[in-house]
C-alpha cells in the first residue's frame, strides 16, 4: 500500500507539472481561454464572452493534458503499480491509486497554480485585459471553494478507474 501511495503522488506531481506547462501555453495563445474560472468580479468587469480563438485554446488544452499527458501517465501508474504487486491490481488498489493522483493535481492546481501563480505572482499573461489591479485576483477563498466543488470528481475519477482495471482484467 505504501508503495502506491508513494507512485500515486510521484506520478500526479509529474502530471502537474505537465498540467501548469499546458496551462501556461494556453495563456500565452489565449489569455481568455479560462474566463469562466476566473472569480465573477473579474468576469463582470472584462465583460466579455470567451473568444472564438478561446474557445479553441480551451478544447486543445483539455486535449492535449488529458489525452496526452495525463492518460498515458495514469496507464504508467497503474502498470507500475500492477508490476509491483506482482499479479492482478483489481479495483480497489486501482481506484485508490486513480484517486490519489486526481487528489494530487488538485491540491497541486489549488496550491501552486491558483494560490501562489495566479493569486500571488499574477503573471500578465494570466490577467485579463481591464482587470489590471483587480482585488479579487488575491481571492484565496474563491479558490478554495471551486476546488471544493470538483472535490467529488475525485471519488467518481477513482471509482470509474478502479472499474475499468477490475473489467480490463476479467478480460484478460
Amino acid at each position: 500500500m505504501a508503495y502506491l501511495i508513494k507512485t500515486a503522488i510521484l506520478y500526479g506531481l509529474a502530471a502537474s507539472v505537465l498540467f501548469t506547462l499546458v496551462l501556461l501555453i494556453g495563456f500565452r495563445i489565449s489569455k481568455d481561454f479560462l474566463i469562466d474560472d476566473y472569480p465573477p468580479a473579474i468576469q463582470e468587469r472584462y465583460a466579455k464572452p470567451k473568444s472564438s480563438r478561446g474557445r479553441q485554446v480551451a478544447t486543445a488544452v483539455g486535449v492535449i493534458f488529458w489525452g496526452v499527458c495525463f492518460l498515458p501517465l495514469l496507464t504508467l501508474t497503474l502498470l507500475d503499480v500492477r508490476a509491483e504487486s506482482g499479479g492482478e491490481l483489481g479495483f480497489l488498489p486501482a481506484a485508490a491509486c486513480a484517486a490519489i493522483i486526481f487528489t494530487t493535481i488538485s491540491v497541486y492546481d489549488l496550491l501552486v497554480i491558483d494560490w501562489l501563480i495566479f493569486a500571488g505572482l499574477r503573471p500578465r499573461l494570466m490577467v485579463l485585459p481591464g482587470t489590471e489591479g483587480m482585488k479579487e485576483y488575491r481571492d484565496l477563498a474563491f479558490h478554495v471553494t471551486q476546488g471544493l466543488k470538483g472535490s467529488p470528481m475525485i471519488i467518481a475519477f477513482g471509482l470509474v478507474t478502479g472499474g475499468v482495471v477490475a473489467a480490463a482484467e476479467a478480460l484478460l
